[in-house]
């Protein structure tokens, strides 16, 4: 089978491996499609903020059909679609994997399952091939072509609400790739008081269609006094969705009393600077992180009303192919759009 792998720095390569091999606890899958995680990804491939070990399996916000089960899966069936499928690390041919789901073949692993069996950690990492994001169910109502945006939406909506996000709220995000639009369509879901924004000038219009009440370009000299303007007793959650060093403290001087803070990207992770003063009161800062699968009925909810929207992240019905994913990636990089939409097989398969 195909699959992408990032031989070293800025050498992504579509080659030829074999198909994963699926063990007692885990379900064969041939993988639809998937979406880039379009920061990460690209950082893989740079090896400028994530430095994995090369050569290594890229993708990991794809979904699959499952065509065959091991022994011990129940809670997973033949036919069922599924989240997070992607190929583990093959030590035989020296392949490290960050999630492998840009691929033609993979496998998702029946977690629950490991629980109830009394498997301790170590047997499930062994089972897993390495510790792996639990699979979920999509419904049978959400398309193919938008289950790949499942993994996003679910990771930022447990981001943003264990950071507190509740009806009424003054929200402030930063950033308007897909985990800013993001964060603004769970704000929307969730009934914010206002959403603010500050991002790229030319994602004012999805921004507003995931909810915004205001969108501020990041470049304007100005921004500070609209901020000023909008802020009244402050903003109660600012997210930060990318996470250069520094930039917060731009923002924090927006910050209400007693504000949740946090900085979801990871831009400026590895030397990261945040000025506590720059605020004009207390505040908590986020750092739990967040748990994707949590959030799955949630999400879906949102969906479903409406508030999650795939084709205001990338276009439905203009996949990339697997073998163009070289295409996809100067897409992103020319920021037409926040993600790109791979398919896995030709539509003749």
């Amino acid at each position: 089978m195909k699959a992408a792998i990032v031989r070293a720095a800025n050498q992504l390569c579509i080659e030829d491996i074999p198909l994963p091999v699926a063990n007692d606890y885990a379900a064969f899958c041939r993988i639809l499609y998937g979406a880039t995680c379009t920061a990460t990804d690209q950082h893989i491939i740079s090896h400028a903020v994530i430095q994995t070990a090369y050569p290594t399996l890229l993708g990991h916000e794809s979904i699959g059909v499952i065509l065959e089960c091991g022994r011990k899966v129940r809670h997973d069936k033949v036919g069922d679609r599924v989240t997070n499928t992607g190929v583990p690390p093959i030590p035989e041919l020296g392949l490290h994997s960050f999630g492998g789901g840009y691929a033609e073949y993979g496998l998702v692993f029946d977690h629950t399952a490991m629980y109830e069996d009394g498997l301790s950690p170590q047997d499930m990492l062994r089972y897993t091939v390495g510790p792996r994001v639990p699979s979920a169910i999509i419904p049978e109502d959400i398309p193919d072509t938008v289950a790949p945006m499942l993994i996003t939406w679910r990771e930022t909506h447990s981001y943003i609400h264990r950071m507190g996000l509740k009806e009424g709220l003054r929200v402030l995000v930063i950033g308007s790739g897909g985990n800013g639009l993001s964060f603004i369509a769970h704000a929307k879901a969730a009934a914010a008081q206002m959403i603010v924004a500050v991002g790229s000038a030319n994602r004012a219009s999805q921004a507003g269609l995931c909810g915004t009440d205001e969108y501020f370009d990041y470049r304007d000299s100005a921004l500070a006094d609209q901020l000023q303007s909008l802020a009244g007793a402050g903003f109660n959650l600012i997210v930060d969705a990318i996470g250069t060093a520094g930039q917060m403290d731009r923002y924090l001087p927006f910050a209400a009393a007693d504000a949740v803070v946090g900085i979801y990207g990871i831009e400026g992770r590895q030397n990261m600077v945040l000025n506590p003063f720059t605020a004009p009161h207390s505040f908590r800062f986020y750092h739990d992180g967040y748990k994707e699968i949590e959030a799955h009925d949630a999400v879906i909810q949102s969906i479903r009303a409406g508030f999650l929207k795939a084709d205001l992240f990338y276009p439905m019905d203009k996949p990339f192919l697997l073998d163009d994913l070289h295409d996809a990636f100067a897409m992103l990089r020319r920021k037409e759009h926040p993600k790109a939409l791979i398919q896995m097989h030709p539509a003749d398969q």
